[in-house]
């Protein structure tokens, strides 16, 4: 049995350019939203069966207490730490997919014009998470979120600019030849 060999094209077709930049900002808001509202109705839902079982003669069964071990995990910071691992995740992708590629310097600047765009894409969600946390009835839910309020709110702009400069360093910054 012989494998066949790997040709030009398919080596040099290796991600790690300017649309994984869009891809894991988006991934990044989109993770974050779908972890706030879930917990946030994960909540509303555990409360409302509390109150139902609290009059109830099954107040003492195991199902009650289940659902009170459950209602304790949702009320911790669980899944923000969840949002950072996915964060911290999508960074070393980026940093290892950027380094396996090969690119032409004559890019920077196409990087940079991308880059902006991808800033103004940034400060747009950002706006939009400043305007879900600041609603009363996510209160008590973005308490147990800090780690994303923080990076998400007032300080994803700042994130995004340095995933963009990390990304060029690591894109760029090669010697000619290196990488891929």
């Amino acid at each position: 049995m012989k494998l066949r060999p790997i040709n030009k094209k398919n080596r040099m077709n290796k991600k790690g350019q300017i649309e994984t930049f869009i891809i894991i900002i988006v991934t990044l808001f989109i993770v974050a939203i779908l972890l706030f509202f879930l917990n946030h109705l994960n909540e509303k839902i555990y409360t409302s069966l509390d109150d139902y079982f609290e009059d109830s003669e099954f107040n003492q069964s195991e199902a009650h207490q289940t659902l009170e071990k459950f209602q304790a995990l949702e009320r911790t910071n669980m899944w923000d730490w969840v949002f950072l691992a996915v964060f911290i995740g999508l960074m070393i992708q980026m940093i290892v997919f950027s380094f396996a590629s090969k690119t032409n310097i004559a890019f920077f600047w196409i990087f940079i014009l991308v880059g902006i765009i991808i800033l103004i894409l940034g400060v747009m969600l950002s706006n939009i998470w400043q305007g879900i946390a600041e609603n009363p009835e996510f209160a008590t839910t973005i308490l147990r979120f800090p780690i994303t309020n923080t990076l998400l709110g007032t300080n994803f702009p700042i994130v995004i600019v340095a995933f963009l400069f990390i990304g060029m360093i690591v894109l760029f910054g090669k010697f000619p030849g290196q990488g891929g």
